[in-house]
């Protein structure tokens, strides 16, 4: 009684961790317990603590609705201003794929695997080459990382042409530093149910592994073609990537490759004067219901619109998400004290047609423009934000309040965070 009670509990807990994984949002208001946090106030993953994992693992029956990407799981930041980067939630289909009539397959959390070199980390953290016996979904390797197969629900589906359907699913490396990354792994399925690895899937000219979302609704399967959006290549540290492109793969002369889709990513200029805002990976900050940090959202633009699925309490998950289509209006630079600050106001409209705005700042720090959110509607009276003009150094913010228009004067900085509210 007391095996089958721990194993229902461990299961559970990969059940919880992988639905934590599977989308480009994080786990809100949570410290990081898995990983080292980056320098200079970045992240690299998203963690609930171990006590809050006890309290929700025991009675979830599907996957949660605030997981962790590719990992793009971002973390908490221990500062005295934490941020957390938070991305959005796809929404491609899930695979069609029609029921298979194939023979059941092993255990594969409790199953020996004869592994490939793990792309791209093999000689740097993760020596997954060769027999590798996973317990409860994980395995430790001799160089002290660990391995955890199956976060992702096997997806049946004939990637090989031969018949027989072939099983789907993700394998992530981890160590005690900021190695967190996360494979698809396929697999053929014997008459007598063993498994063996057919291969990696993700495998691109210009990067071995990306930031992406491993769900079953943001991962299809169409005539042997595993297509996945990704946001850029894998980096084990600072900010995520923010470019969405969604890229085909397929199992061709003994190996997958890419079949469709781009082949290589964009980064932004440095010279923000050069960036169209309109068409670009923005990273928009959010503040805090406590006013202290902020989550950050990857914000894919194009002409001029985006999607993002943000919490609606980032200290709290359990009150879900929405989501929002973005616009964003015209960008503005201003001269400041610690150089020339940029800034810009964007829209946001939720599913039932309400419209918020925030007033972003952006930093050049990691690829794509970093926002800082300086004003929101919604908070501290504010009904609307109209617009935000220059005037001798001073952003004029025209806002509704409860108590009609108001003129907010602020002293913009280029680089910190906040900006300093001079005049109402």
């Amino acid at each position: 009684m007391s095996d089958n009670l721990d194993n229902l509990i461990n299961d559970a807990f990969t059940e919880f961790d992988a639905a934590e994984r599977s989308s480009y949002l994080p786990a809100p208001g949570a410290p990081a317990v898995r990983h080292k946090v980056a320098f200079r106030r970045r992240v690299h993953l998203t963690a609930f603590s171990v006590a809050g994992a006890l309290l929700i693992a025991l009675p979830i029956t599907a996957y949660s609705a605030s997981p962790r990407g590719n990992n793009s799981p971002p973390d908490a930041i221990g500062s005295a201003n934490p941020v957390e980067p938070a991305t959005p939630t796809l929404s491609l289909a899930p695979s069609s794929t029609p029921a298979s009539s194939a023979p059941s397959s092993a255990d594969l959390r409790n199953a020996s695997l004869n592994l490939p070199a793990f792309p791209g980390w093999e000689d740097d953290g993760c020596k997954a080459k060769g027999t590798r016996k996973f317990v409860h979904g994980t395995t430790t390797l001799a160089d002290g990382a660990k391995l955890v197969i199956g976060e992702l629900a096997p997806i049946k589906a004939d990637l090989d042409g031969v018949p027989g359907d072939e099983e789907l699913t993700t394998i992530r490396c981890q160590n005690d530093e900021s190695l967190n990354v996360t494979q698809l792994l396929a697999l053929k399925v014997a008459s007598d149910g063993a498994l063996t690895p057919l291969g990696y899937v993700i495998n691109s000219a210009d990067t071995p592994n990306v930031a992406a979302t491993f769900s079953r609704e943001a991962i299809t399967v169409d005539n042997g073609v595993v297509r996945l959006a990704a946001y850029g290549p894998y980096q084990t540290n600072g900010w995520l990537p923010c470019e969405k492109q969604v890229r085909g793969y397929a199992f061709r002369k003994g190996a997958f490759r890419q079949v469709d889709g781009p082949t290589t990513f964009q980064k932004p200029s440095k010279n923000f004067h050069e960036v169209d805002f309109r068409n670009t990976g923005l990273l928009v900050g959010r503040r805090k219901p406590d006013g202290f940090g902020e989550s950050v959202y990857c914000v894919p633009m194009v002409n001029g619109a985006g999607e993002v699925n943000m919490y609606n309490n980032s200290d709290d998950p359990s009150k879900g998400t929405t989501h929002y289509t973005s616009t964003i209006g015209a960008v503005s630079f201003v001269n400041a004290s610690d150089g020339e600050a940029t800034f810009a106001i964007l829209t946001l409209r939720s599913p039932s047609g309400e419209t918020s705005q925030t007033l972003q700042s952006f930093r050049r720090d990691g690829d794509y423009p970093l926002g800082s959110e300086v004003l929101r509607s919604g908070v501290n009276g504010v009904t609307r934000i109209e617009k935000a003009e220059v005037s001798e150094g001073i952003v004029q913010v025209t806002v509704t309040t409860t108590s009609g228009k108001q003129v907010w004067s602020y002293r913009p900085f280029a680089a910190d965070r906040s900006w300093q509210r001079v005049s109402s």
